[in-house]
C-alpha cells in the first residue's frame, strides 16, 4: 500500500508522533537496562531533521512545533512504507545516545543528535 508523502499531513504525524515515543522509550529501555518510557521533544525533531540534511523539508518560517510535526510524519511515512523498522530505529538510537538524555539541561540535544542518525538512515532510503 502506498501512503501519500505530505509530511505537512496532521494525521500522519499524530501516527509518528506516537510511534517516535514507542522507539525512544524502547531505546531509553535498552539504554538504562530497565524499562523506562520518554516522550521526545518536538525541539529535539527540528535539530534531528536539520542534522540529518533534511532542513529542507520545512516551509520558510516554520517553528519548531511545526519543525516536530513535520519530522514526526516523515517517521511515519518511512515505518509505513517499509523502509525503517521499529527493532533497527530503537537500536540506532540506542547506540547513539549518551548519559546526557539522562540530563535535564542536555537531553534535548543528546535525543536530537541521537535522532539524527535515525534519519539519516530514512533519508538515505527514501532519497530525500
Amino acid at each position: 500500500m502506498k501512503y501519500p508523502n505530505d509530511f505537512r499531513d496532521k494525521n500522519l504525524s499524530k501516527f509518528g508522533d506516537s510511534l517516535i515515543n514507542f522507539v525512544f522509550s524502547l531505546a531509553l529501555s535498552e539504554y538504562l537496562g530497565h524499562p523506562s518510557a520518554g516522550r521526545v521533544p518536538n525541539a529535539s525533531l527540528a535539530m534531528a531533521l536539520e542534522l540529518a540534511g533534511l532542513k529542507h523539508l520545512f516551509p520558510p518560517r516554520t517553528d519548531k512545533h511545526g519543525k516536530g510535526d513535520i519530522a514526526e510524519a516523515v517517521f511515519a511515512y518511512a515505518w509505513l512504507e517499509r523502509k525503517i523498522t521499529i527493532d533497527e530505529a530503537a537500536e540506532i538510537l540506542r547506540e547513539n545516545l549518551t548519559d546526557d538524555v539522562m540530563n535535564f539541561a542536555r537531553k534535548k540535544e543528546a535525543i536530537g543528535k541521537a535522532f539524527c542518525e535515525v534519519f539519516k538512515v530514512i533519508k538515505e532510503r527514501l532519497e530525500l
